[in-house]
């Protein structure tokens, strides 16, 4: 990623001009010529975004009596950014293949994403899906009102969406969660694939019959049906443990971002085209990412920071003594939310309990 600041654009024009400029040249090479074509093209990568209202109902809690006042060290005249990046485990529909189908959704992977201010930092936590956490009263699909009630983490998201997930985050963490980004396994698979593939690296080759993850000792391209598996894998790689999988899952994100720059997509109309069609297709996010626009502004956002600013990390847990196969949030969790609440750098006693744990889950 480029690591040299750049002035920050105007947000009513300048990421229409970025967005027109791709869609633009991609008519170019895709040999679509005209005005006509163009709006076309444009109107239709941005009629593919589904969004989803996070905050409809919203009610006082934490996450508003937390927020820096305006004018104090931690506020400043661009904020940081709360974003929870969500992998649903939907099977219905094109997702029927991977088994229960018509058994609803919840919230396979969750990572907290906390973008410094400054823009030269970002934090990317993830939250154990097995974590026993006090959820609270969710509007249903169906327009009812669920009860508060004490579960896994992963829960929140079959009893009301995405927009309970985020209310979840935003009470156990006191923070507000500005966007949200949701994508589906189909739609994950296709985002991979218009990429071109991911490398991954294995200390040891791996056959997994759960997973149809079949891959050799090394580093491999994998296509989106292979990075799934990576992904989701439990059984046959690393402790079996799902704390496990999240550290593979970050280090398949980076990897991931780390394509992207590399192999010329960003450079190529026709490439970058067929990604903003996986993407803005695959995507479900909250309205205010709900255009073209305003997706181009937010990743200039996140296109300053370093790669190597990128800290990645477990929500500080423990084990949940009534249940060895739960956890829950650990005393250092609330350092971590603290930080990112006031916008200062993760703990050191956070960062080095992150990676016992990680050691203790991958050895």
């Amino acid at each position: 990623m480029d690591d040299q600041p750049t002035e920050p654009a105007d947000r009513g024009s300048m990421p229409r001009r970025r967005v027109v400029m791709i869609c633009a040249t991609s008519l170019a090479v895709l040999a679509v010529a005209g005005t006509t074509g163009l709006w076309t093209l444009y109107n239709r990568l941005n009629d593919n975004i589904r969004t989803v209202d996070i905050h409809a109902d919203d009610t006082p809690g934490p996450a508003d009596t937390m927020k820096p006042v305006p004018g104090s060290p931690s506020s400043s005249s661009r904020d940081s950014m709360n974003v929870l990046l969500i992998g649903s485990d939907d099977r219905d529909g094109a997702n029927a293949q991977y088994g229960d189908a018509n058994s609803g959704a919840r919230s396979d992977t969750t990572m907290l994403l906390h973008v410094a201010a400054d823009r030269k930092s970002a934090t990317v936590a993830s939250i154990p899906r097995d974590t026993m956490v006090q959820t609270p009263a969710c509007t249903e699909p169906n327009g009812t009102r669920s009860q508060p009630q004490f579960g896994m983490f992963n829960a929140a998201f079959s009893i009301g969406g995405p927009a309970c997930t985020v209310k979840t985050v935003e009470s156990i963490s006191g923070l507000r969660v500005d966007h949200v980004l949701v994508v589906d396994f189909t739609g994950f698979k296709k985002i991979i694939d218009a990429i071109g593939g991911v490398p991954v690296h294995l200390d040891q080759p791996v056959n997994d019959p759960d997973s149809h993850l079949n891959l050799p000792a090394g580093t491999t391209v994998v296509d989106g049906e292979q990075a799934l598996a990576f992904v989701r894998a439990r059984h046959n790689l690393g402790d079996g443990s799902d704390i496990g999988r999240m550290s593979r899952q970050q280090q398949f994100l980076d990897s991931a971002l780390q394509t992207l720059a590399d192999n010329g997509t960003l450079d190529d109309p026709a490439k970058l085209y067929k990604v903003l069609d996986a993407a803005t297709k695959a995507l479900t996010t909250d309205p205010a990412l709900g255009s073209l626009p305003a997706l181009a502004d937010f990743a200039s956002d996140l296109k300053q920071v370093p790669r190597q600013q990128i800290t990645y990390l477990t929500v500080p847990w423990q084990w949940y003594q009534p249940d060895p196969n739960r956890v829950q949030l650990a005393p250092l969790a609330q350092e971590l939310f603290t930080a990112m609440r006031q916008d200062t750098a993760v703990p050191a006693d956070v960062l080095a309990l992150s990676a016992k744990q990680g050691e203790q889950t991958t050895s």
